[in-house]
């Protein structure tokens, strides 16, 4: 059937274009993210549009037709040349290299890329103008940056202060950006002619930083860019960051010299080395987030003290899409994070007595009242645990106020005479649900009571502040929770107040459980493809409340896992294949980067010279012995942090010694009594073990 439902304005089109956008971000779930990816891909004639900042991409047939979704395009995609027609209005056709690059770099965030494409372009602009807003900067830096050599450089004239000041933005900006100098017989014109490729260079505007780049390409000269720039000698960089993303320095920091180096221990290169190292963070937060919304279940793991914990609060504000709070900032996250426990985030941690009934549902015991309060007995209902709610707080209210909707409900079914008929949770049954004027419960009776009592008693009594709280996802009806929810989602369906939301699941010390007790038939549910909204989704029946049971797309679960625990065989055979894994490592960089900022280089050092023996000590092949290795084993960064040398020694002497000890009496390293008595000796003197070290030299001379 031919589709004549065009668009109507250029309005209409980049409302397209946001629905095709919100796919992408997994608004809808998995499997319309990958279909929008796959019309990213397949699309042959492409729109452009800046929207908020941001170039956004979209095939012309997709947005050729009014109020254009998933469903209806895959019912009916339309016909192209139609489309094409209607969009001649508006835009002009055109090929671009550079547009390609940007598309590239967009579609790469999915781990996909295309061939060559056509693109309309308004024709109120050009692509000049559009790329103003490509995202320069490399969206995936390394981890790690081969290069200690740090370089600021202000470009103008050779005639130094009274030149004319070049516009370094405009450089930068460039297909392939560039910075320039001048010519003179000088160290700053032959260094930047000369240093090898992969420096750092702070690229300002006077004292003000523009951007950090990284050289990648040696000096040459262009006419071209010299007419424009007025420079003579130029390199190719690509642009790390912007100076949007990081602090400003303070002033006067960068301001001498047109190229000038920033040497080791200055206020210049520990500058730059905090913008690497925040870089790199960020860099690996998204990795993480990334690696965590495709696999959907992910394992940080690591020896004792190196963050895992730490790093998950981090990780799940990332893939819950939070851009609000400084993702490096450790105080603001977690009050963000707190702001959030309950509603998107849930935790717990595992432990060898946890179970079925804790973690999904269970059967639990509940006192029973009347509506005077009066006791009238014990009975055992289903109770969700901590699995299920995360589950079920995916599918809430956004665009209405749940709380609101409750109130509204109320004086509906005010009265007796009012009273609704609802369907239970399982949907096998019903209940009949009324509310009595200034009562702090809703009455609900089953419509199957046999009860003699007269019409209006209420065996099952709900607490209307705990059935908002349970609505909210921030606690429950402590008597009759099944009946609270069935009223909860009765409510939902009245007002049309439902839609999905991401959802991150913490399973501190995952590997401390008994999978199989704690999961059960679930195991099977946690895959990409099993969930609600996967290529195979699948459904349970759970054995309590008998209802039948998906695990969403949007619930992500994130578990950490001490790799010196050796309880972790059931893990390893259960969960191993659902979940990708993530190590930690033990960095002594994090420790020279705490006692930086906490201006106390001196106790720095020794913290430093300490992880580094300890280190040596344990990756020693006399001593390491099993199937660990170094990263299973070396003490965390966060035990040496300390903010006065007594805490440090505390340090070694209560967390540190005891760990090594623990290893040692378990036959994880293999190290005799007299050498562990000097090695201890001297960690808690916080010194290196000198004498086993003359030992060990003594030995190799004879």
């Amino acid at each position: 059937m031919e589709r004549t439902d065009y668009i109507e304005t250029r309005e209409d089109i980049i409302s397209n274009i946001e629905t095709l956008y919100s796919y992408l971000h997994g608004d809808s779930g998995e499997e319309s993210m990958l279909w929008a990816v796959d019309r990213m891909k397949r699309g042959k004639n492409m729109v452009v549009e800046v929207i908020n900042n941001h170039i956004s991409f979209a095939p012309s047939r997709f947005v050729g037709y009014i109020n254009n979704t998933k469903d209806k395009h895959k019912e009916n995609h339309g016909n192209g040349t139609d489309t094409d027609n209607v969009l001649k209005e508006y835009y002009n056709k055109i090929q671009d290299g550079r547009l390609d690059a940007v598309l590239q770099r967009e579609l790469a965030k999915y781990n996909e890329s295309s061939a060559e494409k056509s693109y309309w372009i308004n024709k109120d602009t050009n692509v000049e103008e559009v790329l103003k807003y490509a995202q320069m900067r490399t969206p995936n830096l390394p981890l790690e940056i081969d290069c200690d050599k740090f370089w600021h450089i202000q470009m103008h004239l050779p005639e130094g202060k009274g030149g004319v000041v070049i516009d370094s933005s405009l450089m930068l900006k460039e297909p392939e950006p560039i910075i320039g100098t001048g010519e003179w017989d000088d160290a700053q014109c032959r260094n930047f002619k000369t240093i090898p490729n992969g420096n750092i260079v702070l690229v300002r505007r006077g004292s003000q930083v523009l951007a950090l780049c990284q050289i990648i390409g040696e000096s040459f000269i262009s006419d071209t860019l010299s007419e424009k720039y007025v420079n003579a000698n130029f390199r190719k960089v690509r642009i790390l960051a912007l100076a949007s993303e990081y602090k400003q320095p303070r002033t006067g920091l960068f301001s001498q010299g047109t190229f000038s180096s920033c040497r080791k221990g200055t206020e210049q290169y520990g500058y730059i080395a905090s913008w690497l190292k925040y870089m790199n963070d960020i860099a690996y937060l998204d990795k993480c987030a990334n690696l965590l919304k495709k696999k959907h279940n992910m394992i940080l793991q690591g020896a004792p003290g190196t963050g895992k914990t730490y790093n998950t609060a981090a990780i799940a504000l990332k893939a819950l899409d939070i851009n609000d709070v400084d993702i490096t900032d450790h105080k603001a996250v977690m009050k963000r994070y707190d702001s959030l426990l309950g509603d998107q985030i849930f935790f717990t941690t595992f432990h060898q007595s946890l179970d079925y009934e804790d973690f999904v549902e269970g059967l639990k015991p509940h006192v029973q009242t009347d509506a005077d309060g009066n006791s009238i007995g014990v009975t055992y209902e289903p109770e969700d645990g901590i699995f299920k709610r995360a589950c079920n707080a995916v599918q809430t209210d956004q665009s209405k106020d749940i709380v609101e909707c409750i109130d509204d409900y109320l004086q509906k079914i005010k009265g007796y005479q009012n009273k609704r008929e609802i369907p239970t949770v399982t949907g096998r049954s019903s209940l009949y649900v009324w509310w009595k004027e200034g009562n702090s419960t809703v009455s609900s009776r089953s419509t199957n009571s046999t009860s003699s009592r007269g019409e209006e008693y209420t065996p099952s009594p709900l607490n209307i502040e705990k059935i908002k709280l349970q609505a909210l996802g921030k606690g429950c009806e402590n008597n009759w929770q099944s009946y609270a929810q069935a009223f909860i989602e009765a409510v939902k369906k009245e007002y049309h107040a439902t839609t999905d939301k991401p959802v991150v699941l913490i399973i501190d010390e995952i590997n401390r459980g008994n999978v199989s007790k704690i999961f059960g038939e679930l195991i099977t549910l946690l895959e990409s493809d099993k969930r609600n909204n996967g290529n195979h989704p699948i459904k349970v029946m759970l054995p309590y409340t008998k209802g039948e049971f998906g695990v969403p797309s949007n619930l992500y679960i994130i578990g950490t896992m001490n790799t010196t625990d050796r309880s972790t065989g059931t893990l390893d055979y259960a969960l191993r294949r659902r979940f990708a894994f993530v190590t930690l490592k033990s960095q002594d960089s994090v420790i020279k980067k705490y006692y930086s900022d906490a201006g106390n280089e001196d106790l720095g050092s020794v913290a430093v010279a300490l992880f580094a023996d300890i280190k040596k000590f344990i990756e020693n092949p006399k001593h390491l012995c099993g199937d660990m290795n170094i990263d299973d084993l070396m003490v965390g960064h966060s035990y040496f942090m300390a903010e006065s040398e007594d805490e440090l020694q505390d340090k070694v002497e209560f967390e540190i010694l005891p760990l090594i000890n623990e290893y040692i009496n378990d036959g994880i390293l293999n190290v005799k009594n007299e050498e562990k008595k000097t090695a201890f000796d001297a960690w808690r003197s916080l010194n290196p073990i000198q004498v086993i070290e003359e030992d060990d030299q003594k030995d190799d001379d004879e």
